[in-house]
């Protein structure tokens, strides 16, 4: 069954291009446990921006491999163009990801991982997504019933046996928040990331 799922893992690899606003997607490279980064719209991406003094991101996701096509998997709160307005993880179409309306600007990098790892990630991922697990507003990487979106990558990187941040977490000071976040800036300089996408 395992071999089944891979071989269903890597035939998805080889579907079309998809265009977002005229950007071309390389929808038919994207693998399992590739992570897309993108610099959002609106008030809560402001905040991230600020508070990230090292990044160019305000948002992160992970590729899954779905019976539908790929999608990302994202710890989003509030409402998606298109989905309920529920704070929760969720499994959103790429296009979707990186529309205007949702995006200013995104990149997909790759980590260097085996197929073994890959097919763990995917399902997890998808599991994490079809169980709607709620948003975290206070940010807390101790409370593990509850995710943010840089907190849910680097849970599912640790289960295959990565870290992601590779140590890194930045310090912050907001009131309502501790002072300990993982920001996407500190997944993105890990250092076997390659960009293979950029918009």
């Amino acid at each position: 069954m395992l071999l089944s799922f891979i071989a269903v893992v890597a035939a998805y690899g080889c579907s079309d291009d998809a265009k977002v606003d005229g950007v071309s997607l390389p929808i038919d490279e994207l693998c399992a446990g590739d992570i897309v980064f993108r610099r959002g719209e609106g008030v809560a991406s402001d905040m991230v921006d600020y508070s990230d003094v090292h990044g160019q991101y305000s948002h992160v996701g992970v590729v899954a491999l779905s019976d539908s096509g790929p999608v990302v998997v994202h710890a989003v709160p509030g409402r998606v163009p298109g989905q309920s307005g529920e704070d929760i993880v969720r499994a959103e179409k790429i296009e979707g990801f990186f529309s205007a309306e949702q995006s200013t600007r995104g990149e997909i990098r790759r980590l260097t991982l085996d197929s073994v790892q890959r097919s763990r990630l995917n399902r997890a991922a998808l599991e994490i997504a079809r169980r709607q697990v709620e948003f975290d507003h206070s940010y807390s990487l101790e409370d593990t019933t509850k995710l943010y979106c840089t907190e849910l990558l680097q849970r599912l990187f640790a289960d295959i046996g990565v870290d992601l941040a590779q140590g890194r977490i930045s310090r912050i000071n907001m009131v309502g928040l501790g002072d300990s976040i993982l920001m996407p800036s500190d997944i993105y300089f890990n250092d076997g990331l390659k960009t293979i996408f950029s918009y």
